[in-house]
């Protein structure tokens, strides 16, 4: 298929109603609602979910109606806005955690307080031959140990300019003598920026590369506040590549109803096995699976959060189709569930307890 041409939203209305029979009653206003939702998304992304049979072509609609693709967006927004808020409740505390337990191991003292700019107190994993998917998602971690953010020179400068939040006169000491190793403030030395503050500028990427650094006592730590043994390393540092990825597409604006993991992540066989994962493809070898479906990549997260927020929503879109979408040539919950990568309903009712 070529590259579609821009057509009017007069044009696209035409082609919605006269020739694939999408139906729209009087009080439906589409003009209004393709001026409001991005077509791509609404319709394109969710004809699948509603086309009586997504192999005949021209496609064309029977019984569907534009309040059954209202009500599917909606609720996929609704969907995206609830992981969001679950992937970011997630992250909050596993920068809590980075910079608590790296400040009680290495930023004791005040004259220490900058020791997580200091490199020597990371493991440059790019010397360890054995190192995980150092060809696949972690080349970059594996081989820019040295151009990691917070080792570069200039780090402490952007820091304090580039952030309001942080007053260099507040974190000002005159007792403060920066140690061999560390970035200082160029402006003022006595200027020193602990962790804890520090930590909240950094994004969800940047953490998974300081995690990858961190020296086994470190980690130990870390793992510990998520109920997981220094052995459950990897285990852990997979897990995130998933909740990076669903982070990343909540805040994007993708469907996450079409939601899959990219090939190029690669899965830890514990962790497959752990959580029952069923991985889409081999990623064209026989050693890594990968690509997995969006309940799948929501059992991972579940290992850390709540979930429970997630049941309110599933259970109003199954409640709203049996209600309001009457249609006997497929189920449109069935296809939702299929989508998602969940065997049922009762699945979902049973994580997300």
């Amino acid at each position: 298929m070529g590259v579609k041409p821009w057509r009017t939203r007069e044009q696209l209305i035409n082609t919605l109603i006269q020739q694939r029979h999408l139906k729209c009653d009087s009080k439906c206003d589409l003009d209004t609602i393709l001026k409001e939702n991005n077509y791509f998304q609404l319709i394109n992304g969710l004809e699948n979910f509603l086309l009586p049979d997504i192999d005949t072509r021209p496609k064309t609609f029977a019984t569907e109606n534009v309040n059954d693709f209202l009500r599917l967006y909606q609720f996929d927004e609704e969907l995206k806005r609830t992981v969001q808020l679950l992937t970011e409740k997630f992250e909050d505390k596993l920068k809590t955690s980075i910079a608590h337990n790296f400040s009680k191991n290495h930023c004791m003292n005040l004259n220490d307080t900058m020791q997580y700019t200091n490199n020597s107190n990371f493991v440059n994993i790019g010397g360890d031959d054995q190192y995980p998917f150092k060809l696949y998602q972690y080349k970059k971690i594996y081989n820019n140990f040295d151009r990691f953010l917070l080792f570069k020179s200039n780090f402490v400068d952007n820091l304090v300019n580039h952030h309001d939040f942080i007053d260099r006169s507040f974190y000002r000491s005159n007792s403060y003598t920066a140690p061999s190793g560390v970035t200082t403030f160029s402006d003022d030395p006595k200027v020193a920026v602990p962790f804890w503050v520090t930590i909240q500028t950094l994004d969800f990427g940047n953490l998974v590369w300081l995690l990858h650094y961190l020296q086994d006592s470190d980690m130990r730590d870390v793992l510990d506040d998520f109920d997981l043994p220094l052995r459950k390393r990897f285990f852990f540092l997979n897990a995130l590549d998933i909740i990076k990825e669903l982070r990343n597409n909540c805040a994007h604006g993708s469907l996450l109803l079409r939601f899959r993991t990219p090939e190029y992540i690669k899965l830890n066989t514990n962790l497959v096995s752990y959580f029952n994962l069923s991985p889409y493809h081999n990623g064209g070898n026989t050693t890594y699976s990968s690509n997995i479906s969006l309940f799948d990549s929501l059992k991972i997260l579940y290992l850390f959060v709540d979930m429970s927020p997630l049941k309110k929503v599933f259970k109003k879109i199954i409640y709203q189709n049996n209600r309001y979408f009457h249609k006997k040539s497929y189920d449109l919950n069935q296809r939702i569930l299929l989508s998602i990568g969940a065997d049922s309903y009762h699945e979902i009712k049973t994580l997300f307890h």
